[in-house]
């Protein structure tokens, strides 16, 4: 029994490369281009886990059926599409979070590990002097 590595790997990654370009020229919302590649990785995941859980189940028991090598053929050939889709779904996860990182310097006014400046300070009120709001937010009626 052979599989088809190769062939399922160039039209999975062809495929990616063309959605990312219709995405990167803005024929496609990055939304679509996510929820396509989202909903790959969950259908392949469904059949192979799938495939794989009956072939657990037949292995467990010891039933030989004339089904569990084709069983098995398509259980690789999804999870071999379930590989690449995958790796798609890494980049364009590690895209998304790469991108929200600012390369500009920090802002002097917020605090950061090297620049501890407070920006707000509390007010402090007398301990006699009381208002009415803050009476009631304390619970003294």
């Amino acid at each position: 029994m052979t599989y088809d590595l190769i062939s399922i790997s160039i039209t999975l990654i062809v495929a990616y490369l063309g959605s990312y370009i219709l995405y990167r020229k803005d024929y496609i919302k990055k939304s679509i281009h996510i929820r396509l590649w989202n909903i790959l990785i969950l259908i392949t995941f469904l059949i192979s886990a799938g495939a794989g859980l009956v072939l657990l189940g037949l292995a467990e028991y010891g039933v030989a059926l004339p089904i569990s090598q084709e069983l098995l053929y398509w259980h690789v050939q999804i999870a071999i599409a379930m590989f690449w889709i995958a790796i798609f779904h890494i980049h364009s996860y590690w895209m998304a979070s790469s991108r929200g990182k600012s390369r500009d310097p920090p802002n002097k006014s917020t605090p950061s590990p090297g620049n501890p400046k407070i920006t707000s300070q509390k007010s402090v009120k007398s301990p006699g002097k009381s208002t009415e709001n803050s009476d009631k937010k304390m619970g003294r009626d």
